[in-house]
C-alpha cells in the first residue's frame, strides 16, 4: 500500500462519470482504507462503557455496521449482534466476512431514519462518526428515536460523532491519493466552516481504469445541539466522553462518545 499527499485539482478539471452512492464503489476496497483503524480497542471501549455502567448487556443492534469489522470484535467478547448497514454492498462484504468466520451474525440492509426491526436489545451502537451522515437535525433527531424503538427500558444507546476541531485539523482542503494491487483511489476532503458541513469525494480506478466517484456528505454538530436533538426522545444522556476514553468529551476533543439510556 503507498499513500501520497496528491494534486487533485488538476485531475478534477477532467470530466467525471456520474457519482455512485456512498459506500457502494468503496465497498470493495474499504477494509483496506481503514486498516489503520483498531476495531478491537473500539470493541474494549464499548464493552468498558457497558460495565461501567452496570449494564448486563448481552444482545446488540448495530446500525451503519459497514463490513462487520466492530461486529467481529464484538462477537469475540461474547455479545450476540444483529448488523444493519444502508449499503446493500457494504452488506454483502460484511456477509462474506461473517460467513469466512463462521459467526452466526444476522444482517440485514436498511436506514437508520427507518429502522426495519421489530425486535428489543439490551443496547445499540452506532460507531465511528456514522450519524453525522444525518445532515439534517430532524433526520438525525429520527436517527436517535429509531434507535430507542429496538432497545429494551434501561437499555443503552452508544453513538460518537466528529467535533469541529476534528474536521478543521484533518478534513479542511486536504487531498490524499492511496495505491493498492489492483485499485487506486483519490480522496479530496473539504471543510465548509460556516455550513459544517465536511465533504469527502472519491475518485476511483481499478486495473482497467475504469473509473468511478463517490461523494460523502457530513454535518458536524456542536454538542450542545445533539443534545438538543435528543431531547424529545425515550432517551436520556449518561454519559458524553472523549475519544475512547472515560475523559469529558467537549469541543476541544477530536471524536466524543455520547451514552444515552433508554426511559
Amino acid at each position: 500500500m503507498n499513500i501520497r499527499m496528491s494534486g487533485l485539482r488538476e485531475k478534477l478539471r477532467f470530466h467525471a462519470p456520474q457519482v455512485s452512492k456512498p459506500y457502494s464503489e468503496l465497498a470493495q476496497f474499504y477494509d483496506r482504507m481503514m486498516d489503520h483503524v483498531d476495531y478491537s480497542s473500539w470493541a474494549n471501549y464499548i464493552s468498558s462503557l457497558f460495565h461501567h455502567f452496570n449494564k448486563d448487556v448481552h444482545s446488540i443492534f448495530e446500525t451503519a455496521c459497514g463490513t462487520g469489522s466492530l461486529a467481529v470484535e464484538l462477537n469475540k467478547l461474547g455479545y450476540e449482534l444483529t448488523c444493519m448497514d444502508a449499503s446493500p454492498d457494504m452488506v454483502r462484504m460484511a456477509a462474506g466476512k461473517f460467513k469466512e468466520k463462521g459467526i452466526p451474525l444476522r444482517l440485514l440492509a436498511g436506514n437508520m431514519q427507518s429502522i426495519p426491526v421489530k425486535a428489543e436489545y439490551d443496547a445499540a451502537i452506532c460507531i465511528y462518526d456514522s450519524i453525522n451522515y444525518m445532515v439534517n437535525p430532524s433526520d438525525f433527531h429520527k436517527a436517535i428515536c429509531e434507535a430507542a424503538s429496538v432497545i429494551r427500558r434501561d437499555g443503552l444507546f452508544v453513538f460518537d460523532v466528529c467535533t469541529v476541531k476534528n474536521s478543521e485539523l484533518f478534513f479542511d482542503d486536504r487531498d490524499v491519493s492511496e495505491f493498492f494491487e489492483d485499485i487506486e483511489y483519490d480522496r479530496r476532503c473539504r471543510y465548509d466552516p460556516n455550513k459544517r458541513i465536511q465533504k469527502n469525494f472519491f475518485i476511483i480506478r481499478d486495473l482497467g481504469k475504469k473509473q468511478m466517484t463517490e461523494s460523502h456528505s457530513q454535518k458536524i454538530y456542536y454538542l450542545e445541539e445533539v443534545a438538543e436533538m435528543i431531547q424529545g426522545s425515550d432517551f436520556r444522556e449518561i454519559g458524553r466522553f472523549e475519544d475512547l476514553s472515560f475523559d469529558p468529551g467537549t469541543e476541544d476533543s477530536e471524536r466524543v462518545h455520547f451514552v444515552l439510556e433508554r426511559r
